[in-house]
């Protein structure tokens, strides 16, 4: 059986009216949980999105995957390259 906005009006109409406070702050604990839902769902999507690779990015990292440490320059060295090229003082 699918509830009605009709069926909720006649159970709020005999509930106790001091009970009615309780019910109000529970639907809007259930708004604020569904929405809250709703926004990390959509959050969730959009970081999907974002990591989404093209096969020719992927065709890169997995070159990179063997890669050893030989093969990287030294961190004061591109430092170095960078202040130079872009005219940048220590």
């Amino acid at each position: 059986m699918e509830i009605t906005i009709k069926d909720l009006e006649n159970n709020l109409k005999t509930l106790p009216k001091e009970l009615l406070g309780n019910v109000n702050d529970y639907i809007d604990f259930l708004k604020e949980k569904y929405l809250n839902k709703e926004k990390n769902n959509s959050s969730e999507r959009m970081q999907e999105e974002t990591f989404k690779l093209t096969e020719n990015q992927k065709k890169n990292l997995d070159n990179q995957e063997n890669l050893d440490d030989s093969e990287f320059q030294d961190q004061d060295e591109f430092l170095a390259e960078l202040k130079n090229e872009y005219g940048l003082q220590n």
